[in-house]
């Protein structure tokens, strides 16, 4: 009987017995702001500006992507020169 009264008093005695359980906080997502929008290609300037566009800015993000870099690539693709490509020169 004794022995039961002991396990029982043991198993209430733990390190953090009685107190509250503090919730961690939420992990904060590293926001994509690379590579730097100077290396990037024209196509890669159109496919990122294009990915940016469909999220609402929202503070300092605008997706998974950081809100400035997002602002930086589309002013880039804005002013990027247009692509042009040659269909073919017509006989004379």
């Amino acid at each position: 009987m004794l022995l039961i009264a002991f396990s029982a008093a043991l198993t209430g005695c733990g390190r953090d017995t009685g107190q509250p359980a503090v919730p961690k906080p939420p992990a904060v997502p590293k926001l994509i702001h690379s590579p730097p929008i100077t290396q990037l290609a024209a196509q890669q300037l159109r496919s990122l500006s294009m990915e940016c566009e469909k999220y609402v800015p929202d503070k300092s993000t605008r997706g998974p992507y950081d809100a400035a870099y997002c602002e930086d690539a589309i002013a880039a693709w804005a002013d990027s020169p247009l692509q042009l490509v040659p269909i073919g020169a017509s006989p004379r």
